[in-house]
Formats: structure tokens, C-alpha cells, sequence
């Protein structure tokens, strides 16, 4: 799903996008001519492996996202990080979106209740 940078507004532009067993949900509002915010919840659930002892887990997932999309190169003020996905092509790709910050979650180490308890 990619929406056009000229299509936003300082309307919130609604999106839902279902990922497997992922729903990732919100809206984009344009905030300056080569900016966008994308306010969205990722709910649902994965499987993944213990880090510990390799078994099997069902990770469930409600996280509440907040990014910028840019319209090109993203010149940040000095000393802040700004959480922003740059596009070149004017149009936002709203999976590549889901898909990048469903990895972040994902980075992080999980251990089963039985690994939890030792």
C-alpha cells in the first residue's frame, strides 16, 4: 500500500494493513510539505524461538508506533534522533513501514515462561 505524498493533508488519512497475524493500524497527517507523522497500533501475534533454550513461543504484540515519512533526504536538528523513514519517490510505503518496525520489535530478545522462571 503506497500513498502519495499530494494526497495527504493536515487530515488524518486513515490505513490498515493485515500482516499475517499482524494488523498494523492508524493514520498519516501531513505535517510540512516534505513531511508526514503515522500515528498506528501494531496488534496480533508471531512465533519465535526461545533465546535461551530454542522452543517455540507465541509472542503476542500491542505496540503503539509514532514515526516521521520524509519526501526525500531528512536533515535532522543537531542532537535530537528523529524517528524518520526517508522515501524517494514521493509516495509512502506504508508496508515497508509495517514491515521495519515489526523487525524493531522484533530485535529484541524473548524467553519462554520457563526460561523467564530460572
Amino acid at each position: 500500500m503506497k500513498i502519495p505524498f499530494v494526497k495527504l493533508s493536515s487530515v488524518d488519512y486513515p490505513f490498515k494493513l493485515n500482516l499475517e497475524n499482524v494488523v498494523f493500524e492508524g493514520s498519516v497527517t501531513k505535517v510540512n510539505p516534505k513531511l508526514a507523522k503515522i500515528t498506528a497500533s501494531m496488534k496480533g501475534f508471531v512465533y519465535r524461538i526461545c533465546d535461551r533454550c530454542g522452543a517455540e513461543i507465541e509472542l503476542e504484540l500491542d505496540e503503539q508506533i509514532e514515526v516521521l515519512a520524509s519526501d526525500g533526504i531528512f536533515k535532522d536538528e543537531p542532537h535530537t534522533l528523529s524517528n524518520v523513514v526517508e522515501f524517494f519517490d514521493s509516495q509512502i510505503d506504508m508496508i515497508e513501514v509495517a514491515v521495519s518496525e515489526l523487525e524493531a520489535v522484533l530485535s529484541d530478545y524473548f524467553y519462554c515462561e520457563n526460561c523467564k522462571e530460572n
